[in-house]
C-alpha cells in the first residue's frame, strides 16, 4: 500500500508539489506566528508587571477592596523571610498612604526641623508653615530602593538626579516636581494621618525625579524609603503589601499556590491577572483574533486539498473501477486514497517544520528589532516598555498545533472527495475514457 500510494503521488508531480508546498507554508506561517505571539505576550507581561506592580502582591483581604491605612500585613519581616525561602521568588515590602506634600523651605527657626538625612520629625512643629505657596495631595509609597531597583524598571525612568541611596532621600513624580517648583536637593514636607488617627509627618530630600509616562501618576507619586515612611505612619513591623517577583513567569501559578499555603487567613495573594485584568483581556482578545486568522488560513489550505482529491477522483475513476472489479471493496479503495492523503500531509508538515524550527530557534536567540515593527509609538502602545527586540518563544503548542490540524484536515478533505467512490459501478467505470 505504501509503494502504491507513493507511486500515485508521483503521477502528477506538479500538483503534488503545489499541495505539499501549500501545507508546508501554512505550517511554517502558523508555527512562526504562534511563537512570535507567545514571545510578544511574555514581553508585554514582563514590561507591565516588571515596571512597578510586580508579578504578584500579598495584602490584607480588606485592603484589596478598601486600601485603608489600618489594613496591613502584620509580622511583615517574618513573613518576608519565610517567603524568601521559596526558590525563584523575590519579596519586597511596601507601605502606602495619601498625604499633603509641600516644599520645606519655611520651617521656623524656633522649632527643631527634621534631620534631612533621617527624616526624624520627633521635634518638628507641624504648625510651622512651609514657604512654598503650593501644597499638593500625593500618594506616598514606601519602597526598598536597594532591592527593587535590580528587578523593577520604574527606576530606569529617573530623568533627573538619581535613585536614592541614603536615608531621607526620595523620588518625586515629574509633574508633581513641576507643580511644586521643586528641584533636586530640595526638602519635602509630608503631612498625613498615621495609624489610630495620629499625625504622620516626615521630611525627605529629593534625590531624583521620575517620569512614568502616566500623567496622573507623575502628578501625585512620591517614592520614599520604606522604613522611614513606616515609622512616620506608626506601623510596627507592618506593610501594606508585599510585592512578588518570580524568576520564571511560567512558574507563577505554582509559586502563587506555594505562597498561599504560607499565608494566614487574613491575607491574600493576587497575581498580575487580578492586579491588571486589562492586560489579560487584551491578550485574550488578540489571541482570539489570531486563532480566527490561523483557522481561515488552514481552511483555505484544506480547500486546496479538497480540489486536489476531486481531480484525483475524476482522473482515476477507471482505476478505481478496475480495483473493485478485481475484488476490492469501496471501503478499501477509500482507505488507499486516505493513505495517500496521509503521506501528502506528512510531507507538507515535514517541509514546514524543516524551515520553521531553525528559523524560530535562530530568532529566539537574536530577536527581531522592534523599530522594524511600527516605530517607537507602536512599541509604547504595545506596552513593551524599553524593550528593543522581541524574541519568539518556541513551545510545544506552537510547533504541534498547525501540523496536527493539517494532518487531520487533509484526511477530512480527502474523505469528503473520495467518499463518492462508493457510488462507482465497476463496469461503468471501466468504460470511462
Amino acid at each position: 500500500m505504501i509503494r502504491l500510494a507513493w507511486r500515485n503521488l508521483l503521477r502528477n508531480r506538479a500538483r503534488t508539489a503545489l499541495t505539499v508546498g501549500g501545507i508546508g507554508f501554512s505550517v511554517l506561517l502558523v508555527s512562526f506566528a504562534m511563537s512570535l505571539q507567545s514571545g510578544s505576550y511574555e514581553i508585554m507581561i514582563d514590561s507591565a508587571t516588571g515596571y512597578f506592580t510586580g508579578h504578584g502582591q500579598i495584602s490584607h483581604r480588606d485592603f484589596v477592596d478598601q486600601p485603608r491605612l489600618e489594613h496591613t500585613v502584620t509580622n511583615a519581616s517574618n513573613l518576608q523571610a519565610r517567603l524568601a525561602q521559596i526558590d525563584g521568588l523575590r519579596v519586597f515590602p511596601r507601605a502606602q498612604a495619601f498625604a499633603v506634600v509641600s516644599l520645606a523651605g519655611g520651617v521656623s527657626e524656633d522649632s527643631s526641623a527634621a534631620d534631612p538625612q533621617t527624616g526624624d520629625l520627633q521635634n518638628y512643629d507641624p504648625q510651622s508653615e512651609p514657604s512654598s505657596e503650593k501644597s499638593l495631595g500625593g500618594m506616598v509609597i514606601g519602597v526598598d530602593f536597594s532591592a527593587e531597583r535590580s528587578y523593577l524598571d520604574v527606576y530606569e525612568n529617573v530623568v533627573a538626579g538619581k535613585v536614592p541611596t541614603e536615608p531621607g532621600q526620595a523620588l518625586i513624580g515629574s509633574a508633581m516636581a513641576r507643580n511644586l517648583g521643586a528641584q533636586i536637593g530640595d526638602e519635602l514636607i509630608v503631612l498625613g494621618s498615621g495609624k489610630q488617627g495620629a499625625v504622620a509627618a516626615a521630611i525627605f530630600v529629593i534625590a531624583g525625579i521620575v517620569e512614568t509616562g502616566q500623567v496622573e501618576l507623575d502628578r501625585s507619586l512620591l517614592l520614599a524609603p520604606f522604613a522611614e515612611l513606616a515609622d512616620a505612619l506608626y506601623l510596627e513591623d507592618e506593610a501594606h503589601m508585599l510585592v512578588l517577583m518570580v524568576d520564571d513567569l511560567s512558574e507563577l501559578t505554582a509559586t502563587a499556590s506555594s505562597v498561599a499555603e504560607l499565608l494566614p487567613e487574613a491575607l491574600t495573594v493576587q497575581t498580575w491577572q487580578q492586579l491588571m485584568p486589562m492586560i489579560e483581556q487584551s491578550i485574550e482578545l488578540d489571541r482570539a483574533g489570531a486563532v480566527l486568522f490561523y483557522s481561515l488560513l488552514l481552511i483555505l489550505v484544506a480547500f486546496a486539498v479538497v480540489n486536489t482529491f476531486v481531480m484525483v477522483l475524476f482522473e482515476r475513476t477507471r482505476e478505481f473501477g478496475l480495483f473493485m472489479a478485481l475484488g476490492m471493496r469501496p471501503g478499501q479503495v477509500i482507505a488507499q486514497v486516505q493513505f495517500e492523503a496521509l503521506l501528502l500531509s506528512l510531507l507538507g508538515v515535514a517541509l514546514g517544520l524543516l524551515f520553521a524550527y531553525p528559523l524560530i530557534t535562530y530568532l529566539t536567540g537574536v530577536g527581531i528589532p522592534l523599530d522594524q515593527m511600527g516605530g517607537e509609538e507602536a512599541i509604547r502602545q504595545m506596552q513593551m516598555g524599553s524593550m528593543e527586540r522581541i524574541f519568539p518563544k518556541i513551545s510545544w503548542s506552537s510547533v504541534t498545533t498547525a501540523p496536527l490540524v493539517m494532518i487531520v484536515g487533509t484526511q477530512l478533505a480527502a474523505l469528503v472527495s473520495t467518499v463518492r467512490v462508493r457510488g462507482i459501478h465497476p463496469v461503468t467505470a471501466l468504460r470511462t475514457e
